[in-house]
């Protein structure tokens, strides 16, 4: 079809791509069957002593580590995911899944300490979504007689060079180990900051964590419902260390939070390791509880359970002893976000005189998010959607991402879509996750600046990231359907199934979304 591009040979097949590691290797079992011992690059691990050492020098090693080792040693050139470590290395512990992640960093640590001239991460694999291996090019057997002839050759050499030792040579070696415990010391009081160079520190990943839903057994809790999920959900919004998987949704920005007892986005639950979920239960004898359960989100088993007490007034102080318990669960090296202020307001739908005043209040952070939010699904006009934005951008000169994105999307809904999209550019976008509604908006700029280019590049990644709340193989089967554009607004249509204002003909958004999927048009 002439005056156009068909998107049919945009998408090639990349599973070839993703090369999988070489072919499983025991080599611990070798190694025990021989007697021999395992070199890791220049070190050695010996599995009848269970010592690692470096030269001469052993390597302490904790029993979690050596057991961890000997895991991956089992396993050469094939990923051990993090479910199989639990599984041989903790024996079906509830754990956090953080808590493999962190052993493996220390390993590698290890690894980087005294094998420098290899990246640690070449020595110990990631591999995306199923685990860590050891390749097979970085380990061999090696003979324990080889080694012991080695060691001796070693010692001759070193005693023809020993020296006598000089007062120079003890001031040196007095003051080089009060320097290192002068450092220990200092690392140790100022553990808790952090050091961004993963080059210099352990490197403790995010916790990929989807909140789903808060559960009232009444309707006049309702109230407390609601002020909890503004809590938690701008808590976990703006921890470093937690990946809400519900920013991934591109229903994360179009659900109210007045209207749905899940949270915004909880459809995203194949970007998650957890699920929390909450139940808020009414007592009459006694103080009314929350019930917090946290599941793997592969598995459905329920990891982690508590109750808190819900007194009076209290809401603020109930989600900070929650997340207090959740960072030492998920051993956090910064905890989850503390909220320090309480709200101010009752989180109601408001007129527009009451919005007025409302903007002059001294309002958290949580409250603004949560009327930023609340106003894209409201009648109130242009001019007070605009009012808000300026009012919120005064209070707020430097809004955490989460909040930008809110607010360029309320630009959107003013009508000011030059405006919005001019937002869509900012540095903010990049620090949130890769959310397929976004990604899709900053495709129709590309489009419109005629960078077709950037545009079938973030096509396909706004298509990609529809993953997380899709099946991925609708999203792969639509690249072969001989109606692209059907297929994509179809793939759109069951990613928003539950955004029933988002496909009404007059939706912004929905216009926005037919742009995206259309056929490109050459000049």
């Amino acid at each position: 079809m002439k005056g156009s591009i068909s998107r049919k040979n945009i998408f090639v097949e990349c599973a070839a791509s993703f090369r999988s590691p070489v072919t499983r290797m025991n080599i611990l079992a070798q190694a025990k069957q021989s007697g021999q011992l395992i070199a890791i690059a220049h070190l050695l691990y010996d599995p009848e002593h269970k010592t690692l050492t470096n030269g001469s020098n052993e390597i302490a090693l904790e029993p979690r580590n050596v057991a961890l080792l000997e895991v991956l040693l089992s396993n050469v050139g094939e990923p051990t995911s993090i479910e199989q470590f639990i599984e041989q290395v903790w024996e079906n512990q509830y754990i956090s899944k953080n808590v493999v992640t962190n052993r493996i960093s220390l390993l590698r640590n290890l690894l980087r300490e005294h094998v420098p001239d290899i990246d640690s991460t070449k020595l110990i694999v990631t591999y995306p979504k199923r685990g860590y291996y050891i390749p097979n090019s970085h380990v061999q057997l090696v003979s324990s007689s080889r080694v012991n002839l080695d060691s001796a050759k070693q010692t001759a050499v070193n005693h023809k060079l020993k020296l006598k030792p000089s007062k120079f040579a003890f001031w040196s070696s007095a003051f080089v180990i009060t320097a290192l415990l002068a450092a220990v010391t200092l690392v140790n009081t100022f553990f808790d900051v952090k050091v961004e160079s993963k080059d210099q520190a352990l490197y403790v990943p995010q916790v990929r964590l989807l909140l789903d839903q808060i559960s009232s057994s009444r309707q006049s809790m309702q109230e407390d419902a609601l002020k909890l999920k503004v809590l938690l959900l701008h808590a976990y919004s703006h921890s470093p260390y937690i990946h809400l998987a519900n920013m991934r949704s591109p229903s994360y920005y179009l659900m109210s939070l007045s209207e749905h007892h899940h949270f915004p986005g909880s459809d995203a639950i194949n970007d998650s390791d957890y699920k929390l979920t909450f139940n808020l239960i009414k007592d009459k004898m006694a103080a009314d509880t929350l019930e917090v359960i946290l599941y793997h989100s592969a598995s459905a088993r329920v990891a982690w359970r508590n109750l808190y007490s819900l007194e009076d007034n209290e809401l603020v102080a109930t989600v900070n002893e929650l997340n207090s318990d959740l960072t030492e669960y998920f051993k956090l090296p910064t905890p989850i976000l503390r909220i320090d202020q309480e709200l101010k307001t009752s989180l109601t739908q408001l007129s527009e005189a009451e919005f007025d005043k409302l903007i002059e209040q001294n309002m958290s952070g949580a409250e603004i998010s949560f009327y930023t939010r609340e106003l894209l699904f409201s009648d109130q006009s242009s001019d007070v959607l605009r009012h808000w934005i300026d009012k919120v951008k005064q209070s707020t000169p430097t809004p955490s991402p989460e909040l930008h994105m809110l607010l360029a999307l309320l630009t959107y809904r003013s009508g000011e879509i030059e405006k919005s999209l001019q937002m869509l550019q900012r540095e903010y976008v990049a620090e949130i996750p890769n959310n397929a509604l976004i990604l899709m908006l900053q495709a129709n700029i590309s489009r419109k600046k005629r960078n077709i280019e950037q545009y079938l590049s973030n096509y396909l990644k706004a298509t990609a990231a529809l993953t997380s709340s899709i099946p991925a193989r609708q999203v792969l089967a639509h690249y072969t359907s001989d109606n692209k554009q059907a297929a994509c607004l179809g793939l759109w249509k069951d990613a928003l199934s539950n955004i029933e204002y988002m496909q009404m003909p007059d939706s912004l958004l929905w216009q926005g979304v037919e742009r995206f999927c259309a056929p490109i048009k050459t000049a």
